[in-house]
């Protein structure tokens, strides 16, 4: 059994303008800006990136969710300490999935240990069935943390 942490959760590491905007004290609206123009430099199509989100009006406004490149070259624009604070932002979120990715093996090593001694020792279908049940909630409430830490969305 191998897992991995990105295959599950199906995304690579992200930084959304909202959240760039809160790391280096801009305004969103400003961030945004910003982007508009990095991407259509760039000739990307803003759409692609935009996701809604509800404002503490309740109401639909639009950010942007940016991958580790695009995150870097947005913010090599900014001084020197606001790409400082990101790009520790991101040292934090790498860190998070080893962490996490780390656990993840923990777990599955554990689950072929215990089918190994299982069969070595003759231990029953149900007991198995038990150890990889228990395995399995760990490993889901794992999944859980990853989403709500890393910020993911299903």
């Amino acid at each position: 059994m191998e897992l991995v942490l990105s295959d599950l959760l199906g995304s690579d590491l992200k930084m959304t303008t909202r959240e760039i905007a809160a790391v280096t004290g801009k305004r969103h609206d400003h961030v945004k800006r910003d982007t508009d123009v990095m991407l259509k430099e760039l000739g990307l199509d803003a759409p692609t990136f935009g996701v809604i989100y509800l404002d503490s009006g309740n109401r639909q406004r639009i950010e942007y969710v940016l991958d580790e490149e695009l995150t870097l070259t947005l913010v090599t624009g900014y001084s020197i300490k606001l790409r400082n604070a990101v790009i520790k932002r991101w040292k934090q979120l790498e860190n998070q999935t080893v962490s996490l990715q780390d656990e993840i093996n923990k777990i599955c090593a554990k689950e072929n240990f215990d089918k190994a001694i299982g069969s070595i020792h003759g231990k029953g279908l149900a007991e198995r069935k038990k150890t990889k049940k228990a395995n399995s909630n760990i490993f889901q409430n794992l999944i859980s943390q990853a989403q709500l830490t890393l910020g993911l969305r299903q």
